[in-house]
């Protein structure tokens, strides 16, 4: 994400709104209130990313809605096929409410209350260094991205 893009995306947990800021800042807005987090660069691939991510040590958010932490993360998925790009779709979904459209892009949003968490993932796919231009069982009216500075 580039700062002053939103991408917002309607899932079965509900609308999540992730901002970019400078210096890989994001802030989470859904259910009326905003949360902040800046996530830290990876260094190493995590099952194959690199991206970026944040943990969400303690209770660092004021609480809303039950919901005091953010775990959030985000980045790139290659694969060699569209096959494997499914795969991966199908076991994403199943962690968390996830929607994706045509070219790849994927938002995974969810709410962990006993934990009192907050996730949220959002993933570029690339099929042999592209993106698709078509993605079975796709939603591309669940996702919407807008870029300030093109604004």
């Amino acid at each position: 994400m580039r700062p002053g893009m939103t991408i917002t995306a309607q899932t079965k947990t509900g609308t999540i709104a992730i901002t970019a800021g400078p210096d890989l800042k994001r802030t989470y807005t859904w259910e009326g209130a905003s949360r902040s987090a800046t996530l830290d660069p990876r260094t190493e691939r995590w099952y194959g990313s690199l991206g970026a991510y944040y943990p969400g040590p303690g209770e660092h958010w004021a609480e809303h809605n039950g919901i005091t932490r953010g775990v959030l993360q985000e980045g790139q998925q290659h694969f060699e096929s569209e096959q494997q790009a499914t795969g991966w779709l199908q076991k994403q979904s199943t962690y968390y409410p996830t929607v994706y459209r045509d070219d790849g892009l994927v938002v995974s949003f969810g709410k962990v209350l006993p934990r009192r968490q907050l996730n949220v993932e959002v993933w570029q796919v690339l099929i042999k260094g592209e993106k698709p231009q078509k993605l079975p069982d796709s939603d591309n009216s669940k996702i919407s991205v807008t870029d300030a500075k093109l604004q």
